[in-house]
């Protein structure tokens, strides 16, 4: 019985269902990547986690969550937990959470709070600064995996 909101015991009004998770603070810095079909391998999965890793978010108190495509995962890598285990990896010491679901959204973005806009125009002569706007355009994915970074750092 999914999409459906349940009211004492009956089912009411069928519902798409849509889960957002935002993160924001002045000192929450955050960064997301999505694997999409061209990662088919653990190598690959672990090349995209190295990219957030660049980025220097420190260890300490930092999480990390993994948004999957119900397609992916052991059918489609013919392995298991390919991508938890290549985010691990890259990343030993941060929690990782996550679930799978039917259809993501999420975009590369490694602004680190930042808006996309201020990024594009603090550096337009950035041309990886510049395509995070056209991005924002397309955010609906599928047969994907989103996984977002996200720490506190310390006042």
């Amino acid at each position: 019985m999914s999409n459906y909101i349940r009211c004492r015991g009956t089912n009411s009004k069928k519902l798409p269902s849509c889960l957002t998770v935002t993160f924001s603070g002045p000192n929450v810095r955050a960064a997301s990547v999505v694997l999409d079909n061209s990662v088919t391998t653990r190598d690959k999965a672990r090349s995209k986690f190295q990219a957030l890793k660049r980025l220097g978010l420190p260890a300490k108190h930092s999480l990390a969550f993994l948004f999957s495509c119900v397609g992916r995962g052991r059918h489609f890598y013919q392995a298991e937990d390919v991508e938890s285990g290549a985010f691990h990896e890259v990343f030993p010491d941060t929690p990782l959470v996550g679930f799978f679901g039917g259809g993501e959204y999420g975009c590369d973005n490694f602004t680190l709070g930042r808006s996309v806009q201020e990024s594009a125009d603090q550096d337009s002569a950035d041309l990886r600064h510049r395509n995070e706007l056209n991005k924002l355009q397309n955010l609906e994915k599928w047969f994907t995996c989103v996984v977002i970074a996200c720490c506190h750092l310390a006042e």
